[in-house]
């Protein structure tokens, strides 16, 4: 990225306009997705337009990060647009493909039951997430909660992701989870449940993508905090 484009984007103020892209992009996706397979069990698919949207607004987010940033910030905040990587790659189901078992099963490092470069592999990926996760706490805690009893739209929006993520949670397999209670669901109310919860979990990029953007305003000032 060149100073320029550096220098006119942190300048610009709050480039909302990457939302409006952001929504253009994920509504075509669902819109096709709807038109060739229907609205029904096809649209929560793995390869749905729902589940490649989640996981394209990840990467475009961690892009509008960078994108809206000067390098100093690259090094010094790396961990934000890593987590939003890794998050893309979770929604890819890249956890499971990258090895044999899965890198978050514990059979992996346990048991002979894969490769040892398998496990390797496995252990280089839960460091890295590991290191990307202490250095969100370590450097982004006070700032976070500083922002918070500011009242700032970014660190209100961390928290409307994460609250997508809870509500996602508890919605994913509600038929299952009612049954002991003699609660069944039929077909149509069990679709509208996993539709439900896919939109749910678009809605956490969207919701990372307004902290990025709406933390732009001061980015010039200071290199040290990790959101802006």
């Amino acid at each position: 990225m060149t100073d320029d484009r550096r220098d006119h984007a942190s300048s610009a103020g709050h480039p909302w306009h990457l939302i409006i892209w952001a929504l253009a992009g994920a509504s075509f996706l669902i819109a096709v997705d709807i038109w060739t397979t229907g609205f029904g069990p096809g649209l929560v698919r793995e390869t749905g337009g729902i589940e490649i949207a989640s996981a394209l607004l990840y990467a475009y987010a961690a892009i509008a990060w960078l994108w809206t940033r000067p390098g100093e910030n690259w090094k010094t905040s790396w961990q934000v647009p890593a987590i939003m990587l890794l998050m893309m790659g979770r929604e890819f189901d890249l956890d499971k493909k990258l090895t044999s078992i899965g890198v978050l099963r514990s059979d992996l490092y346990l048991t002979d039951m894969a490769p040892v470069l398998d496990r390797i592999l496995g252990l280089i990926a839960l460091a890295f997430v590991a290191t990307v996760a202490i250095r969100l706490v370590k450097m982004g805690a006070k700032e976070f909660v500083a922002g918070l009893r500011m009242r700032t739209l970014w660190a209100w929006s961390i928290v409307g992701a994460l609250a997508f993520a809870i509500l996602s949670k508890a919605v994913d397999g509600i038929g299952r989870k009612l049954a002991p209670f003699g609660i069944t669901l039929e077909s149509g109310t069990s679709l509208q449940m996993v539709i439900l919860e896919e939109l749910l979990e678009l809605g956490i990029p969207l919701m990372l993508l307004v902290a990025v953007i709406s933390s732009t305003t001061r980015v010039t000032r200071s290199s040290r905090t990790s959101f802006r």
